[in-house]
């Protein structure tokens, strides 16, 4: 059952993806769809536990670390908003895709997970495939916000090697699903100030739209954050396993999606990491 967790965290994940890709055809405003979604996150997560006794958590050991982790959801969220913005998807992209680096290294470093010389060079391919699927055009760093990308891939392995930390030490003591809405919990609460601060500088009121776009956002993203917990729960003492299939397999499906969907055309370095990611992830398996 391990394997069907990490393929669902995928699958998920993908789909979060795409609903980007369509908030762009529909001129959904990405701010307001984001604070629905983690409240719908919140709700999907509370509603489907067996444990919403959220009130005599409040003293937990465990619940401040989900609430700071909820906020540094929003503020690579809007890291990488800004990184778009300034920079272009492509740097984005690689910057976001590339942090899964931190988590394994955190993996092998500090809780002393097993590595061998293949699973390595799996990891190496994995980083190169992510590098040639994202680009779409020559990357051009402006000087003025090269520290942007810098703090989407610190931000991004900060986020992953987060939820190892919390499955690692309190798997025991309190279930994946209460953390995983708590998680929402923290990030709605963000939200909710930076809402404030936009509403006092004259922000837009929510549209219906934008409440649509953020509850069809909000059920993909649960799960996808449910189910990577579970699949490192499932794979101890493995997680790095979890993290580079994940990210790698993410990439994989949403470029084929793109293809079939939209109509996306492949470069010649797109479709070479598409090559190396298969076998990356081949290898990876085979390792572990």
């Amino acid at each position: 059952m391990a394997i069907v967790f990490l393929i669902l965290s995928i699958v998920f994940s993908t789909s979060i993806n795409l609903i980007f890709r369509w908030f762009k055809d529909y001129k959904v405003d990405k701010f307001q769809a984001i604070i629905v979604n983690y409240l719908v996150c919140f709700v999907v997560g509370y509603l489907l536990s067996s444990d919403r006794d959220i009130l005599s958590h409040l003293s937990s050991s465990w619940f401040p670390y989900c609430i700071l982790l909820g906020f540094l959801f929003v503020a690579i969220f809007f890291s990488m908003a800004l990184t778009t913005e300034k920079m272009g998807i492509s740097v984005t992209a690689v910057s976001g895709k590339m942090s899964v680096v931190v988590p394994i290294l955190f993996a092998f470093i500090y809780l002393n997970e097993e590595v061998s010389f293949l699973f390595v060079f799996g990891v190496i391919l994995s980083l190169l495939s992510i590098y040639f699927i994202s680009v779409k055009e020559e990357l051009a760093l402006d000087r003025r916000y090269f520290l942007l990308p810098i703090i989407v891939f610190l931000g991004g392995g900060i986020i992953d090697t987060s939820l190892k930390i919390l499955e690692s030490e309190f798997s025991d003591i309190v279930a994946m699903e209460t953390i995983s809405y708590s998680i929402f919990l923290g990030a709605f609460l963000a939200g909710l100030v930076i809402l404030f601060i936009r509403t006092r500088r004259g922000a837009s009121a929510f549209t219906k739209k934008s409440i649509v776009a953020g509850i069809l956002l909000g059920v993909p993203n649960y799960f996808s954050i449910y189910f990577l917990l579970i699949a490192i729960v499932s794979f101890k003492r493995k997680s790095a396993l979890v993290f580079g299939i994940n990210n790698v397999g993410v990439v994989v499906l949403s470029t084929l999606l793109s293809i079939l969907i939209f109509r996306e055309n492949l470069n010649k370095k797109n479709k070479i990491g598409l090559a190396l990611a298969v076998i990356s992830i081949s290898i990876i398996a085979y390792a572990n």
